[in-house]
C-alpha cells in the first residue's frame, strides 16, 4: 500500500472529507474497467477500503461530539421554524389590515418588503441547517447503526415417535497385531523442523514488488486521481536499479 506523505486531518470535518474522497476513488476504480491488471486493481481497492475503514473507526471516536452537534442543529432548526411562522403570520395580518383600509399602499409595500426579506433569510438559514442535520445524521447512522439481530421463532414441540430398542451388537473379532513402522532415514522438511517457512504460506504483501509491478500500481493510482500515492511509488522506482523502469517513472513524475 502506498502510504500518504502528509498527516491526514483527524477533525470531524477532515475525516468526512477523507471518507468522501476514498468513496470517490473507489467509484472511479470500478469505472476504470481493465486499464490496469486485475491484481493491481484489487491491491488498490484493498488499500482504499482499508483506509476508509480506518476513517470510520476514527469517526466513532467522535460519536459523542457528533451527537451533541446534531442536537444543537436540531434546536437551531426548531427556533428558525418558529421565527419563520411568526413572520408569515405578521405578513398575513398586514395584508388583511391593508385590505380593510387600515394600512395605506405605501405602508403595505414597506411591510411586505421587510417581511419577505426576513423570510428569504430564514429560508436560507433553514436550508443550511437542514443540510448539516442530514449529513450528521448519515454519519451517526454509519458509525453507530448496527443491524438488529432477529430473534428466532419459538420452537414447536413435536412428539417424537417411539424408538425401537437397538439390537444386541455382535462381538467384534480381536484385532491382529500390527508391526511398528520402520523409521525413515529421510530428513523432515525444513518447515516441520522449525528451520524454514512452509511452502505456500508466504504473505504476498511481504514479498518485494518488482519495478514493473510498482509502475503498474502507480498507474492504477493515477487512473483514479490519487497522485500522492502514485508519486510515492514512482520515487521508490527511481531509487531502484532498473534503468528502463527509472526512466519510465521519471517521465510519469514530469507529467504530474
Amino acid at each position: 500500500m502506498a502510504k500518504p506523505t502528509s498527516e491526514p486531518d483527524s477533525t470531524i470535518e477532515g475525516l468526512l472529507q477523507q471518507r468522501a474522497q476514498y468513496e470517490q476513488w473507489l467509484a472511479r476504480l470500478d469505472a476504470a474497467g481493465d486499464k490496469a491488471p486485475a491484481a493491481v486493481r484489487d491491491r488498490v481497492r484493498g488499500d482504499y477500503e482499508t483506509r476508509l475503514k480506518g476513517v470510520i473507526e476514527q469517526l466513532r471516536g467522535h460519536s459523542t461530539t457528533i451527537s451533541e452537534e446534531l442536537d444543537r442543529y436540531r434546536k437551531t432548526q426548531s427556533g428558525l421554524d418558529r421565527e419563520k411562522r411568526d413572520v408569515e403570520e405578521e405578513l398575513s395580518e398586514a395584508e388583511v389590515r391593508h385590505a380593510v383600509g387600515e394600512y395605506s399602499e405605501d405602508e403595505w409595500n414597506r411591510l411586505a418588503r421587510d417581511n419577505n426579506d426576513r423570510l428569504n433569510r430564514l429560508r436560507g438559514e433553514l436550508s443550511g441547517v437542514g443540510h448539516e442535520i442530514a449529513r450528521l445524521a448519515e454519519v451517526q447512522g454509519l458509525i453507530s447503526g448496527s443491524p438488529k439481530r432477529s430473534e428466532p421463532p419459538p420452537a414447536v414441540a413435536v412428539q417424537a415417535p417411539p424408538v425401537p430398542p437397538a439390537p444386541e451388537p455382535e462381538p467384534e473379532p480381536e484385532p491382529e497385531p500390527v508391526a511398528p513402522p520402520v523409521a525413515s532415514a529421510r530428513p523432515a522438511p525444513s518447515w516441520v523442523a522449525g528451520t524454514g517457512t512452509m511452502p505456500g504460506l508466504v504473505d504476498e504483501d511481504e514479498a518485494p514488488r518488482t519495478a514493473a509491478e510498482q509502475l503498474d500500481l502507480a498507474q492504477a493510482y493515477l487512473d483514479v486521481g490519487d497522485e500522492e500515492a502514485a508519486r510515492t511509488l514512482l520515487r521508490e522506482v527511481i531509487d531502484g536499479r532498473d534503468p528502463a523502469a527509472r526512466e519510465a517513472a521519471a517521465r510519469l513524475l514530469r507529467e504530474l
